[in-house]
């Protein structure tokens, strides 16, 4: 099992959306890359004062790469533009990634903000449902520093998160 948000991570959710993928009644056409910035809110372990970037790229239903940026890293020339962004709370990711929390309510009550053209979200649902699934429950996945639920206190100062 990996460690949630390392290399060997992001391949097994990239593996996983490709099997997802797999199985598709239909499989849309066309490229098209999300982004997700996850934002410090002092209560998960696993970001740092900066938060975390990651970029995706789907191409023909089959997940070409997923990977974190790294602060330095310009978002346009690794993925081009990005046709969805999401964005919101590190704990709340956390929690969709244990399974915890759905991520379309997430985004419905507004606790993870959602840009792109949603009516063509709408027509991939079922490889939207297959991506999601993927992230929250296709990956065996082991939390070095505690599983969320997290006590919703900000972290004590000096406290361990993320490398």
């Amino acid at each position: 099992m990996p460690d949630i948000y390392t290399e060997a991570w992001y391949e097994a959710v990239r593996s996983a959306i490709n099997d997802a993928a797999a199985a598709m009644q239909s499989i849309p056409e066309g490229r098209f890359a999300v982004a997700v910035e996850i934002e410090d809110d002092g209560v998960s372990p696993y970001v740092d004062g900066r938060g975390r970037r990651f970029v995706l790229e789907i191409d023909g239903g089959t997940c070409r790469w997923y990977r974190e940026l790294q602060p330095e890293d310009d978002e346009r020339a690794l993925a081009g533009p990005v046709d969805y962004r999401f964005r919101g709370p590190a704990s709340v990711f956390d929690e969709i990634a244990a399974g915890l929390l759905d991520p379309i309510d997430a985004a419905l009550r507004g606790t993870i903000s959602v840009r792109g053209d949603m009516r063509l979200l709408l027509r991939q649902a079922e490889q939207v449902t297959s991506l999601l699934q993927a992230y929250t429950s296709g990956v065996p996945t082991t939390w070095p520093h505690g599983r969320p639920p997290y006590d919703r206190q900000p972290r004590p100062e000096g406290a361990p998160t993320s490398a």
